[in-house]
Order: C-alpha cells, then structure tokens, then sequence
C-alpha cells in the first residue's frame, strides 16, 4: 500500500482551551463595548457547554472590532430562513476545541424582548446599559437592575389567555431561583432614573407590578391586563409579526399536531455560501458512521443534507427497467458470466443509476448553492470510479458496433463528467486488514480489494484530505470536526 500523507490535526497532549474563554479574553482585549446574557447569567454552565446560545448586546461603534474578534476565532456567520430574519440580530456558530460542539454566538445590535412570531420589542437602552456593565467570570455583563427589568418585561410578554383557564403558568415555578437572586442584587433606585431619562412610558409602579405578576398566586386576568399594558406603554417601539406568518405557524401546528408529526422548522444557513463535503474511502472505513455522527453535529443548528451517491434514490425510469431486467434473468437459462456482454437491457439499467447519482448530485450543489452543508458519500470521483463510476467501458467494443451502444456510453460519460469535484474532499485511509476485520457482511477479497484500490488511487491535484481512520472514531470524528469547519 502507497504511502499516502496522513494530513489530520496535530494532536497535543495539553488540553485544548474552551472557545468561550478564548472569546472573552478577545473582547476585553480589542475593547469591544458589550455586554453578555442579559437573559441570565446563571446559565453559564449550559452555554459553556454548547448547548445553549450566548447572547450579546454589541455596541455599533465597536462592530468592526467584534467582528476582527470572530474572524480570528473562526466563527462563521449564519442566517435564519427569511421569514424569521430580525433587523438587528444575527447568529454566528464556532467550533470549540475542548468539547467538539459548535459555540452559538447571538449577537443583538440593539436590545430587543419577544420573537418573530409574536411582537418584537426594542428597549432604547443600550447605552445606559453598557455604560453599567462590569467583567464577571466569563464575560461583561449589564448591573442587577437592567437585568432584572428586561427579565420582568420578558416573562410579562410570555402571559397567554390560555392560562386564564389554564392555571398557573408550568413555567413560573422554574423562574423563581433567578428572580429572587436579581432582586436580592438590584438597587432599584438607580432603575427609576434610567427609566425617568431614556424610557419614561414605564413607570417603576408598573415595573413593581409586572415582579409581582411572577409569583404564584397573582390574578390570572391581572397577568392578561399587564401584557396588554406593556403593549401600551412599548407600542412606539414594538414590531408585530405579520398577519400571514402567524395564521401560516398556526396552520403548520395544526397540521403536525405541535410538531409532534415532523415538519421540523428551516434551520440556518451560513451566510457566505454553502458547501459539498465528499467523504470517501472503502468499506470498513467507516464513512457511513462518520457521516452520521457529522450530520448529528452540525444539524442541530445548520441546515443539512445527507447524500449517499452510491446508492441513490431510484427514480421511476430506473424502478422500471430493473423490474423489466429482474423478469428477463427470471427467463434466462444461462448463469450471468461478469466477462461476457450483460445485454442491452442491463446496459440501460446501468445508465439510469447514473442518471439517478448525476440527479441526487444536483440536488446537492442547489442545497449548497443556497447556503445548505452537502455531506455526500461514495461520491463519483476518477480516483473511485471502481466503487461508484462509469460501468459501460468494459463493454465499449461490443457497443460502439451500433448507434444505441454508442449512445449509451456518451450519455453515460456525460453523467459523470457533470458531476464536479466537491468543494470538501476527506478521505479516510484504513489499512484493508483492519477493514476486512470491521466489515463482516462482505467477502474478504472483496472488502480488500475495494480498499486498496482508494489506497492505489493518485489523489495529487485532487485537494484530498487524508484521515487515518484505523483509530477510534472519536478521535477520527475529531479531525474530521476540524478539517470540516476549517473548510467552511
């Protein structure tokens, strides 16, 4: 077997360090003007672990800063599906070393409360509010008051008519712990002159109001009167979502049974531009698990697709003529022989799955084209066109005798020099030995010779990325996290 350079990560024997800590130590270094998780800071434990998103308020004149910041901590910017866009907020996504999971920055150009789907609330105070701010563990983060004032604006905007005859709201109970730790830290007093000078339409009378709305036991119309209230008093700066999108979020709800029948919700995509991930390598290798396991770890919050172009979808035309040839070998008396001409029949079955991968190929590139990750397996490329190629060039002498043979082999050509080499190539190198030992539903001979072939293969000029995939697949899906998001 050639030696073919392995190009996967160094590994390190120290511990790398959490991209959290990287960013925060980066934006008091640039002095980027900010503040982080006005939506609570005691969930510090959740989003250093990547499974919540960070918010950040970023003052405008320091963007340009914080941006440098994300560029040089790889974080990539993403958009939402254009229906839940909101002016002033974007989402950029970063690859922590320490956990392997993807960090979710949600970065707010202004101070907004509510969603896309209800009404969008700006609170004109930014300034005031960074003006406040002191570094605490991680990041800055706004003083008690401002903390606790958009926690009751936001929890009143969450009152429904629904728990007028429903009871106590299920959420209130979880919220009690936060809310008496801003209260036991907030001097109200300063609250009542920032509200005074930049928000005077809310008086600290209503303020007090809406804490006591968040106990137990409050009026259940008093809750309802007080989010109407708060629509009063904010009115000047409120955004409603359009009339459309609500009747079309309740009709898709009714339809899914709340989401319960699938119709997950279009997740982000990443602003510069999509990408088609090619992982290749014999069986045994372990692309269909890799495949997996990267697909779990980017479709939690980007929008993916899965690609298998070795085996791909049949369409009608090609269900068809396998149905025809599976009853003409029913009929035939003589035992296939792989030296001899299999037919014209099978020579057509032979182009329609070529037509099926170049069709599956195009859909790719389109998800791709609009922002999507293609992650594609057994994907057509000259160096394994063993494993999922051209099928016809055996049979070229006996085809170019007539005007369909010749016709068969162009068109088939034509498939496949239409599919290009993808913008991600990775290929996973294992030994066929090992290979042989993983894969037990296949012939030895069979998984060895497969293997060697990608081994025998020239990648030069090719752009491949080799990944030793002889090792544990953590360590395999490691590398492949990092050559991936290096890539996007």
């Amino acid at each position: 077997m050639p030696d073919i350079p392995v190009e996967s990560p160094p590994r390190l024997d120290i511990a790398p360090r959490s991209l959290v800590l990287e960013l925060g130590d980066a934006l008091e270094r640039r002095n980027v003007n900010y503040c982080c998780q006005w939506k609570g800071n005691w969930k510090k434990k959740r989003w250093m672990s990547g499974e919540g998103d960070i918010d950040l308020l970023v003052d405008r004149t320091t963007e340009p800063l914080f941006t440098a910041v994300l560029e040089e901590l790889g974080f990539r910017r993403a958009t939402p599906p254009p229906a839940s866009r909101v002016a002033g907020m974007e989402s950029c996504f970063g690859l922590d070393p320490a956990t392997g999971r993807l960090i979710h920055i949600h970065v707010h150009y202004q101070l907004l409360t509510g969603g896309f789907w209800t009404t969008i609330y700006r609170l004109p105070l930014e300034r005031a509010l960074l003006q406040s701010t002191t570094h605490r563990n991680v990041f800055r983060t706004p003083a008690p008051e401002f903390e606790l004032l958009i926690f009751a604006i936001r929890m009143v905007q969450r009152h429904r008519w629904r728990d007028v005859l429903g009871g106590e709201p299920k959420w209130l109970k979880a919220i009690q712990g936060e809310l008496d730790a801003l209260l036991k830290q907030a001097e109200l007093h300063r609250l009542a002159d920032v509200l005074a000078q930049h928000l005077p339409t809310i008086s600290m009378l209503f303020v007090d109001e809406c804490l006591a709305s968040l106990r137990p036991g409050y009026s259940r119309w008093g809750r309802v009167t007080l989010r109407r209230q708060l629509h009063r008093n904010l009115q000047s700066h409120a955004k409603r979502a359009p009339t459309a999108l609500k009747v079309m979020l309740k009709v898709r709800s009714l339809l899914t049974l709340g989401g319960r029948l699938g119709a997950a919700p279009a997740k982000k995509r990443l602003a510069h531009g999509g990408t088609v991930i090619a992982l290749l390598g014999g069986d045994g290798s372990g692309k269909s698990t890799c495949t997996q396991e990267l697909a779990a770890w980017l479709g939690g919050d980007l929008d993916v697709m899965t690609a298998h172009l070795g085996r791909p979808p049949r369409s009608v035309l090609t269900l068809l003529v396998g149905g025809l040839l599976k009853i003409w070998r029913r009929f035939k008396n003589e035992p296939d022989d792989p030296r001899e001409f299999p037919g014209y029949l099978q020579c057509v079955r032979e182009l329609c799955t070529a037509r099926d991968r170049h069709r599956l190929y195009l859909a790719a590139r389109r998800f791709a084209l609009a922002g999507g990750i293609a992650l594609c397996e057994r994907y057509p490329m000259p160096q394994n066109y063993e494993l999922a190629g051209p099928r016809l060039d055996p049979y070229a002498e006996r085809l170019s005798r007539n005007a369909l043979g010749r016709w068969l082999m162009r068109r088939e050509q034509r498939y496949y020099q239409d599919i290009l080499a993808p913008d991600v190539l990775i290929v996973l190198r294992i030994d066929p030995e090992l290979a042989v030992r993983r894969k037990t539903t296949e012939p030895a001979d069979y998984v060895r010779a497969r293997n060697m072939s990608i081994s025998a293969a020239d990648w030069s000029g090719s752009g491949a990325r080799f990944v030793d995939a002889g090792r544990p697949l953590a360590e395999v899906i490691a590398d492949l996290k990092t050559i991936i998001w290096a890539e996007l």
